[in-house]
C-alpha cells in the first residue's frame, strides 16, 4: 500500500454549473518525504451500496519513485475529477496518517 500523507490541511470541492456531472476535489496535506513522490486521492472503500451517511471516502496517498531520497516535510496537492459522481454522495472526506477533514456537498 502506497504511503498516506502525514496529514490533510484543505480540501475543497468545485462543481461547475457548465458540467453538471463532474466534480473536482482538490486536496492539500502535509507529508514527509524520503523520496520524490507524486500525491494522488484513490477510493477507500468499494461501494456495492450507498453507506448512510452518503459520505464517499478517499485515501490521500503517494506514488513511489525510484528517485534519490530527499528526507524532507513539504505542502502538497493534487486535484482529482470525479465524473458521473453517484446520486447518494452527500460529502467528501479525505483520510491522511494523522486526520482527516471532510466537505460537504
Amino acid at each position: 500500500m502506497k504511503d498516506r500523507v502525514k496529514f490533510v490541511k484543505n480540501i475543497r470541492i468545485i462543481k461547475e454549473k457548465a458540467e453538471p456531472d463532474l466534480l473536482a476535489i482538490k486536496a492539500t496535506g502535509i507529508t514527509e518525504l524520503k523520496q520524490l513522490l507524486a500525491p494522488v486521492l484513490v477510493s477507500a472503500k468499494k461501494y456495492k451500496s450507498p453507506p448512510a451517511d452518503g459520505i464517499y471516502e478517499f485515501n490521500f496517498v503517494l506514488g513511489t519513485t525510484e528517485d534519490e531520497f530527499t528526507d524532507v516535510e513539504m505542502e502538497v496537492d493534487v486535484v482529482f475529477r470525479f465524473k458521473n459522481i453517484p446520486k447518494w454522495v452527500k460529502g467528501i472526506k479525505v483520510n491522511a496518517k494523522e486526520n482527516s477533514d471532510i466537505e460537504l456537498l
